[in-house]
């Protein structure tokens, strides 16, 4: 599989979308001869540090991004006979129709630019 990077890849840092540790998705992206792999948690940059250190123990080059909501939805009217299904915990979840996927570009600008991206989408 060399010479393919996944782009959009989602670690346990997206509660109830992701499940995998950091470290495993670089270990699984140098088993399959990735040089490079992006992290692009929901709404957060929060695995990127462990991120970043699994990647250079594994030899894969590490890309960073986010994926955040773009639109908030209004309140939709359920179809008849549509059951939303509950997530864990009883609660029922409405998401957000529309997200974007967001890539860094290389180097400290790159970051930097992606993280006042996501403190502006927090701040609404």
């Amino acid at each position: 599989m060399s010479g393919f990077t996944h782009l959009h890849t989602v670690s346990g840092f997206s509660l109830r979308h992701g499940a995998s540790h950091p470290e495993r998705l670089a270990e699984r992206a140098a088993e399959r001869g990735m040089d490079a792999l992006a992290l692009t948690d929901r709404d957060s940059l929060s695995g990127a540090v462990r991120f970043t250190k699994a990647c250079a123990t594994a030899g894969v080059r590490p890309l960073y991004g986010v994926e955040l909501a773009v639109e908030e939805s209004a309140p939709r009217e359920e179809a008849p006979g549509r059951r939303r299904t509950p997530v864990r915990g009883g609660a029922f979840v409405d998401e957000p129709a529309q997200r974007v996927t967001f890539l860094a570009r290389d180097g400290a600008r790159g970051w930097a630019d992606l993280c006042r991206l996501v403190s502006a989408a927090h701040r609404g």
